[in-house]
């Protein structure tokens, strides 16, 4: 027993070294790296705010106002945290013009202002690990658990909800037309209407879980697999292309102003491939990929996080133009700031500012 406990010592100790708030700046790969600790792993992808807040959760049941406006020389990035229930897995969301809607674990869906203070909550049934999606002026539209797809008036405070067989672990996507799909553990990537009507669906061979449909027309969306293919999908359910990769799709397809679209897999690489689902490129990474690009330069660049602690910088055309060091596994998406600043959160528990 004196041995074991001689042994787990110092990873306690490591483990509590770094503090919630503490501001460490490095300089790298020739950019200013500015990393804020926070308390718990970051699966949420980050959102920002018009006022440059960026807002996500973390699995230690936090939902964390982040502010870089004047204060990452000064330290003060912290703007606000509110502790939930349980973890908080699902990417926050801007509503109703300027509310911030995230949900988590402990099945809430709470609302803020722009300054973090709580302005309501609500409780649908069912763990939220999905981001909400504003339909039209009254209605917003997130899923839950195994209950399904909800659509939520906050002016009337109604909710009615459309049910999914399966988990839907995934997001919403809407479409020009008022259309809206999501996908499920059930391998199928569903389609219904404004009102909640089941119009079509679409089946895979492996489940979508985070992969949220890109559109690439009003009635053409983009999503990945666990099939390890990715799909281009037609809203009526009919496949217009795939493209194969060797390993499961966890991220969500993304698409430079050019057309091309870019896409993670847990093969290790980052695919870049034409409005036709043609390969342009194929960029290794040192782990899987299940982070989502964040477009950046009026949609000439991404950037894509691996699980080997880089971010990728590529062109459109597929070239790889920078590597950058972050020094945690990166799960969800990165996001740009107005000053150009590139932010991220890792698994790690760190918030990432990168001046490039």
């Amino acid at each position: 027993m004196k041995r074991f406990l001689f042994l787990i010592c110092p990873i306690l100790f490591v483990a509590c070294a770094s503090h919630e708030g503490m501001v460490t700046t490095t300089y790298k790969d020739s950019c200013k790296i500015t990393t804020v600790q926070l308390k718990g792993a970051a699966y949420s992808t980050p959102i920002r705010m018009k006022n440059n807040t960026v807002v996500l959760g973390t699995h230690r049941r936090s939902i964390y106002f982040l502010t870089s406006n004047d204060s990452l020389s000064s330290g003060n990035m912290i703007k606000k945290v509110y502790r939930t229930k349980f973890w908080v897995h699902a990417t926050p969301a801007i509503v109703y013009d300027s509310l911030v809607s995230i949900g988590s674990y402990d099945g809430n869906m709470y609302f803020f202002n722009e300054d973090g203070e709580l302005q309501k909550t609500i409780r649908p049934g069912g763990r939220i690990y999905t981001n909400s999606v504003q339909l039209d002026s009254l209605w917003m539209v997130f899923a839950t658990g195994v209950k399904g797809l909800w659509f939520y008036n906050m002016n009337a405070d109604t909710l009615f909800l459309s049910r999914i067989k399966h988990l839907t672990h995934g997001s919403p996507t809407v479409l020009g037309n008022a259309l809206i799909c999501i996908g499920s553990n059930d391998k199928r990537m569903y389609f219904f209407d404004n009102l909640g009507n089941l119009l079509s669906t679409f089946q895979t061979d492996g489940w979508i879980m985070h992969s949220k449909a890109m559109p690439q027309s009003d009635s053409v969306i983009v999503f990945g697999s666990y099939d390890k293919n990715i799909y281009s999908v037609s809203t009526t359910g009919k496949m217009q292309w795939r493209f194969d990769t060797e390993g499961r799709i966890h991220a969500s397809p993304q698409q430079f102003a050019n057309g091309n679209i870019i896409c993670g897999s847990f093969d290790k690489n980052i695919y870049v491939v034409d409005h036709n689902g043609l390969k342009i490129a194929e960029i290794p990474t040192g782990k899987r990929v299940v982070s989502s690009a964040g477009i950046i330069n009026n949609g000439e660049y991404a950037v894509v996080g691996s699980y080997d602690k880089y971010l990728y910088v590529i062109r459109s055309n597929g070239e790889l133009v920078k590597k950058i060091f972050i020094g945690g596994k990166i799960f969800s998406s990165p996001i740009i700031l107005d000053d150009g600043t590139i932010f991220c959160a890792t698994t790690n528990g760190k918030a990432v500012f990168v001046e490039y």
